[in-house]
């Protein structure tokens, strides 16, 4: 039977390339998805079982056996030394609690060897605003019945939301160390991080760190890295169309698809858009994650102050 490799995310930390470049062009590797870019996975029942696994209430039912059942039903038929299964989601604010799903995920398999990728908390929180935070999108905040937020939210705003939660959304998914132990508790010495700021520090140790982690080897992975990095913000223009859709009261989904009109491609063009994150909010996010992050370096044996990460 295939061993089993979760990679939970987090989001915003190059999973799209690991996911669309990396993964499933591993050779001795059986890659189950999340797949770009359908977003699917390989059988329905995976996808059904991971859905209940982050987002179900515990009122409903457990629903690690499903999970289980459908795990074991690829790893006896893959025919791969490793099985990888791969979701942002897993470690994402619309996850209905981040300790219940790693609970879930040990008891569906117990087994399993767990891929946590990072950021820097400040440049994470920085693209998390780019693509989601300005559209008030996860914000899972507590609001007065008769305030209104905003379709389209400056960064001040929509940090002053996100600080409403200081133990959910945003702010848990960014606390790595809580996060990592979470999981060093389930599958202890099973549980391997990966920072994306690795990827450009040394890309042959990120290559043997995500190797050793998959049971391939390193030579493998380093060529596939040189993929094309996805999400690269929006341009200044696109954020002044959204403003006025948002005023209209239309969607900005089409700012996804740039590559379907001349006009859309004229749009992506040009600066990014907040290309540095407020400095009261970054301060807060040091102010908040620095003894984490000490604690994380050592249980890692990761120097992240090397790598950007502010330490105590």
């Amino acid at each position: 039977m295939s061993g089993i490799v979760l990679h939970i995310g987090l989001p915003k930390t190059g999973t799209t390339t690991l996911q669309k470049a990396v993964f499933p062009a591993l050779p001795g590797v059986a890659y189950a998805g999340k797949r770009i870019p359908g977003y699917g996975f390989a059988t329905r029942e995976l996808g059904a079982a991971i859905g209940a696994v982050i987002s179900s209430d515990s009122a409903s039912g457990d629903p690690a056996p499903a999970l289980a059942a459908a795990i074991d039903g690829m790893r006896a038929q893959c025919g791969a030394s490793t099985l990888v299964i791969s979701t942002e989601s897993l470690a994402h604010p619309s996850a209905r609690d981040l300790g219940l799903v790693a609970d879930r995920l040990a008891r569906a398999a117990p087994d399993a060897r767990i891929l946590i990728t990072l950021r820097a908390q400040e440049q994470l929180a920085l693209s998390w605003y780019r693509s989601h935070g300005r559209f008030a999108q996860y914000l899972f905040t507590h609001k007065r019945e008769s305030e209104r937020i905003p379709a389209h939210l400056a960064q001040a705003a929509w940090w002053s939301l996100v600080a409403r939660e200081p133990r959910a959304g945003l702010l848990a998914m960014l606390d790595f160390d809580a996060l990592a132990a979470c999981y060093a508790q389930r599958f202890a010495g099973r549980v391997t991080l990966l920072p994306l700021e690795l990827l450009a520090a040394d890309r042959s140790a990120y290559a043997a760190r995500l190797a050793a982690t998959l049971e391939v080897p390193a030579s493998a992975c380093a060529p596939l890295l040189d993929a094309p990095r996805e999400n690269s913000g929006l341009s200044a223009r696109e954020v002044r169309a959204s403003r006025v859709l948002a005023r209209l009261g239309l969607g900005t989904d089409f700012l996804e698809h740039r590559d379907r009109s001349a006009w859309r491609r004229w749009l992506a063009s040009g600066p990014r858009a907040d290309a540095t994150l407020d400095a009261a909010i970054a301060a807060a996010l040091r102010g908040r994650f620095a003894e984490g992050n000490a604690r994380l370096s050592t249980r890692a044996s990761l120097d992240l102050a090397a790598l950007g990460y502010t330490v105590a």
